[in-house]
Order: structure tokens, then C-alpha cells, then sequence
């Protein structure tokens, strides 16, 4: 499959909503593109390297107004093998030519080469099957009684009740949607973007166990911000 990349410093899950600002002129006409012939583009983790380019005229007044480094940008972009597969749901264009849009991701893909660099990354990509051999009921059942016990605690601890949203039935959606509204470092999220479904929901399922242990000895502001959630 032929995919045009995005590099960001964000990592997008399956199922989950994604807004960009489009401003660059490489990835306005990557866009225009994706619009016109109504296909998708991918969304890796950049490993290394910036997001924009440094000679982009928007980049070039933006450096000028507020002193970015300019070696800092021009660090070569290296991006994680496995990202996710983006479509447009909502766009909007300006008349300067910038877009705002919402895309929200499909399937994993592993890059199998790069075709293009300029003037966007074009890869040959291989999309991903979710693995699902280990996965059981029990784990999956430890998960969800393990979440109830979360918003349990927290409720209990501020004597106020919160709306909760319903968890996904399907085993792998629940995976996901979980991992994209947990407030956890990239490094960490393109993990569970990698790894099987079952070392997804364990990993998360620990770490909310972890929440729970820590929670009664946390402040007020932490129950105002109820981390680690992520409603985006």
C-alpha cells in the first residue's frame, strides 16, 4: 500500500480522533491531495528530527518572531516503523491556504521502505493485523472490574459523582480507546501502538492498579484534573 506519512510528535491510536492545523506547504498539498482523491494518509511518531521545515516561509517568520533554533530543525527526520493509518472526517481551507481538520486513525501499518522524500515522506507500507492469541476473558474482565475501581475510588475520595463514558465491548477497541485517553509519555504509547492486544490491556491494567494504590495519598488538584485522563 502506498501512504503518504506525516511525522508528528504524537502518536495516534486506532479509532481515536486526531485535530490538525495544516500550514506548511508540503503537507498542504499532501492534504490536497488526500481531499481530491479521498484517501487517507499515515501518522508516525517522529523518533527523531523536527516536525516542520525550517525553510517553509511560515517556519521562517515563526523563527524570526521567537528565535527557534535553527539546528534544532534541521536535525533529519527519523520516524517510528509502525504508525497508523489517518481519514479525513471534517476539513476546513483557508484563503492563505492553511487547512483545519480532524482525521481519526484506522488501521496500524509498518513502513516497508521509503519511495519519496520530497516533497513529503511517501512510504510502501504494510498494514498490521491485531494480534489476539493470548488474549482472555480473564484479563479482559480484570480490566474493566480494575476501571470501575478507579472512578470508585476517586468518587469515593471527592464524594462526587462522575459521568462515565461506556467502555467499547469489542476487546481490541477497548485497548485502544483506553491507551489514547491515558496521560502517558509517547514512548510509552508507541509501545502499546506496537505490541499484542493482550500486553496492551495488562500494561494498562497495572498501571490503573497503580492509580488506585496512589490515589488515596494524593492531593486535591490531582483529583481536579483527574489524571491520567485525556478527554481529547
Amino acid at each position: 500500500m502506498k501512504l503518504p506519512l506525516f511525522p508528528l510528535h504524537t502518536v495516534l491510536f486506532p479509532g481515536a480522533p486526531i485535530s490538525l492545523h495544516i500550514f506548511e506547504e508540503r503537507y498542504r498539498l499532501m492534504i490536497g491531495q488526500c481531499l481530491e482523491h479521498q484517501q487517507p494518509f499515515g501518522i508516525v511518531l517522529l523518533r527523531s528530527g523536527s516536525e516542520v521545515n525550517p525553510d517553509d516561509p511560515f517556519i521562517r517568520s515563526l523563527r524570526r518572531q521567537i528565535g527557534i533554533d535553527d539546528n534544532i530543525l534541521r536535525e533529519a527526520v527519523v520516524p517510528f516503523e509502525v504508525g497508523t493509518i489517518a481519514r479525513i472526517t471534517e476539513s476546513q481551507r483557508f484563503d492563505d491556504g492553511r487547512y483545519l481538520l480532524i482525521a481519526r486513525g484506522q488501521r496500524r501499518f509498518r513502513v516497508q521502505y521509503i519511495m519519496q522524500h520530497e516533497p513529503y515522506i511517501v512510504a510502501s507500507v504494510a498494514q498490521l493485523s491485531e494480534d489476539i492469541s493470548n488474549l482472555s476473558v480473564d484479563l479482559l474482565s480484570e480490566l474493566r472490574r480494575t476501571y470501575d475501581r478507579y472512578w470508585t475510588t476517586i468518587e469515593r475520595a471527592t464524594g462526587r459523582t462522575y459521568e462515565r463514558d461506556n467502555l467499547p465491548v469489542d476487546a481490541v477497541e477497548l485497548s485502544y480507546w483506553l491507551a489514547h485517553r491515558l496521560h502517558v509519555d509517547n514512548q510509552r504509547k508507541q509501545r502499546w501502538l506496537e505490541c499484542d492486544v493482550a500486553t496492551r490491556i495488562r500494561e494498562i491494567t497495572g498501571m490503573l492498579q497503580m492509580e488506585i494504590a496512589m490515589l488515596p495519598r494524593s492531593g486535591p488538584n490531582r483529583y481536579a484534573n483527574l489524571w491520567p485522563w485525556s478527554w481529547n
